[in-house]
């Protein structure tokens, strides 16, 4: 049962503002490692759409090209999903629903932005170019824009 302390909606003190307002902040991006690799994931142009082929052959030739999965692969692969947000509740005790939310989209696309393919090459720049390269076929499909059209859907 969700004592509303920590639920969804509840506002939660933000402790690293101070540190990234003043220049000190560490990211991702800073750390530069010997060997290491980058990662770009393309995302989806559209907020729903059906994914027809994905051809990755010239960006998995292009150069500096370590791999570039799509979520065909990476389900053939057995990778499985992203966790997601388990153990919240509803206010009225009910657990939450729990959508899949795989790696990488598989056969839709639910959102702008939702991962199609991620190529891992030697430096970020090679990764992005050769992210341009994917070729996806894409079918829009009508997408929910407004909460009255979310309320109607049901």
């Amino acid at each position: 049962m969700n004592d509303g302390a920590f639920g969804i909606g509840t506002a939660s003190p933000r402790v690293e503002d101070a540190r990234l307002l003043q220049g000190r902040g560490r990211y991702a991006a800073d750390v530069a490692l010997p060997g290491q690799a980058y990662l770009y994931v393309l995302r989806s142009p559209h907020a729903h759409a059906t994914l027809g082929t994905i051809d990755s052959a010239a960006a998995r030739a292009a150069p500096g090209v370590l791999a570039v999965l799509t979520g065909a692969e990476v389900a053939a692969d057995g990778l499985g999903s992203l966790p997601a947000n388990t153990g919240r509740h509803r206010a009225d005790g009910s657990p939450t629903p729990v959508p899949p939310r795989p790696l990488l989209a598989q056969g839709t696309v639910r959102h702008i932005g939702d991962p199609v393919a991620a190529v891992v090459a030697e430096s970020l720049a090679q990764a992005i170019d050769a992210a341009e390269l994917i070729e996806i076929d894409y079918t829009p499909l009508p997408a929910v824009t407004t909460a009255a059209a979310a309320r109607a859907a049901g």
